[in-house]
């Protein structure tokens, strides 16, 4: 499987774990201006937003590979490991 988030995209991502973080984790109004800037940063068009898609597809591929590894062959039949 091959997944590549577009900047557009990895952007979406970006907004909704940063929402979800401001809105629902019990944190300081302090930590909540520190990620609303991050989110700031990251804006669209924003060299910040192109270097953050580029780790995401990355981190991304890597989980995909790592759990493509886990699956082996054994008798005839294709088992996945946790």
């Amino acid at each position: 499987m091959n997944v590549v988030l577009n900047t557009d995209e990895a952007y979406v991502v970006l907004s909704l774990v940063t929402s979800s973080v401001i809105d629902h984790v019990e944190v300081s109004d302090e930590t909540k201006e520190l990620v609303r800037g991050w989110r700031r940063d990251h804006a669209l068009g924003s060299v910040e937003l192109d270097g953050f898609t580029e780790r995401l597809n990355e981190a991304i591929g890597t989980f995909i590979d790592e759990r493509t590894r886990r699956m082996m062959r054994q008798r005839g039949k294709l088992k996945v490991r946790s």
